[in-house]
């Protein structure tokens, strides 16, 4: 079994990871939120709440960023689910990227 260590992957390699796993929402490009929140009629605030799921924040802190109640935030995403069909934090995760991913032009 082969470990990967800081000196097995190269500075410039380890620099494309640093936004991914600080988790700033780099995981998609900015542009691509916009396409997501059109495709899915997304409300800005809509937009605001599923990027705080991606940031990993708990609804505590959503509300906190947003300046709004835990409760509200609650509410959104209660609605988000029922909206896009899923049932979990996981679930809605899923439903973006697959979002994002259909919307790339096929390379094949």
């Amino acid at each position: 079994m082969r470990f990967i260590t800081t000196q097995s992957v190269s500075k410039t390699r380890l620099m494309e990871l640093k936004p991914i796993l600080h988790g700033d929402r780099s995981i998609l490009p900015h542009d691509a939120w916009e396409v997501i929140a059109k495709s899915l009629r997304l409300s800005a605030r809509e937009l605001q709440i599923i990027q705080g799921i991606f940031d990993d924040q708990k609804e505590f802190a959503i509300a906190h960023e947003l300046a709004i109640s835990v409760h509200t935030v609650h509410t959104h995403l209660e609605r988000l689910y029922r909206k896009l069909g899923v049932s979990s934090r996981v679930g809605l995760v899923l439903c973006i990227l697959s979002e994002y991913l259909s919307s790339l032009p096929s390379s094949l």
